[in-house]
C-alpha cells in the first residue's frame, strides 16, 4: 500500500513529501514516464484528478485504520518540495535522517 511505511513500521523514519498542488497536476501533466496513467488535456483536470484522488485515499486511510495519513505529525520530517529538484529533495532527506539516527 504506498505510503503506508510510516504507520506499519513504526520505528522507521517517516517523510513526509508534500508540494503545492499546482505544482504537482504539472509535474505529472508534463511528465513523459508515466505511461501507465490516464492522461489528461488539461493541467487543470489534472489538478482535480489528484485532488479527487488524495481526498479518496484520506477517508480511505480513516476509515480502514483510523489514521490520518495527511497529519504531518505522523511523521519525522515533513519537506515541501515545490522548489526543490529531486537531487535537493534527496540531500535533505539524507541530512534528516542523519540527524534521527543520533537520537
Amino acid at each position: 500500500m504506498q505510503g503506508f511505511g510510516w504507520y506499519a513500521v513504526p520505528q522507521s523514519f517517516k517523510v513526509y513529501l508534500k508540494v503545492d498542488i499546482n505544482v504537482a497536476a504539472k509535474r505529472v501533466f508534463e511528465d513523459k514516464v508515466r505511461i501507465n496513467e490516464r492522461k489528461f488535456a488539461s493541467i487543470e483536470e489534472q489538478k482535480v484528478d489528484i485532488e479527487k484522488r488524495y481526498k479518496l485515499e484520506n477517508e480511505r486511510y480513516l476509515e480502514l485504520y483510523g489514521v490520518r495519513k495527511e497529519d504531518e505529525s505522523n511523521y519525522d520530517f515533513v519537506l515541501d518540495t515545490t522548489y526543490l529538484t529531486p537531487d535537493e529533495v534527496a540531500d535533505k532527506i539524507e541530512e534528516e535522517y542523519k540527524k534521527w539516527l543520533e537520537k
